[in-house]
């Protein structure tokens, strides 16, 4: 029980810390974790960096992680758990890609 739970709570902030990098790499202020949503949304779906799927990831996973903080999610199951990590580790990916394409075309303007 405990374990699913700090699974996800690992989930969770794999996918912050990778979202609020490329924010940062965008020329962001990294937001707290609520207003990440949107920032992702405006700053690479809207721009064509990458499909609104991670998006949604991102939002399911900060309501899964908050409704586990405030106790209305006391369970979660072991096949859940799994296509978490593994969204997370495919958000993860994502965030790296868009941070080398920016730092890329960074380095490559005058």
């Amino acid at each position: 029980h405990m374990a699913q739970l700090g699974a996800i709570e690992g989930v969770y902030w794999t996918m912050v810390d990778a979202a609020q990098a490329a924010l940062i790499t965008a020329g962001q202020l990294p937001p707290s974790p609520e207003h990440i949503t949107a920032m992702l949304k405006e700053q690479f779906v809207d721009k064509g960096f990458m499909k609104m799927d991670f998006v949604y990831w991102y939002r399911d996973c900060f309501a899964i992680h908050k409704g586990v903080l405030h106790g209305t999610i006391l369970r979660i199951k072991g096949t859940d758990i799994d296509a978490w990590q593994q969204r997370a580790e495919d958000f993860m990916k994502k965030m790296t890609e868009i941070i080398d394409h920016l730092l890329s075309s960074k380095s490559k303007s005058p």
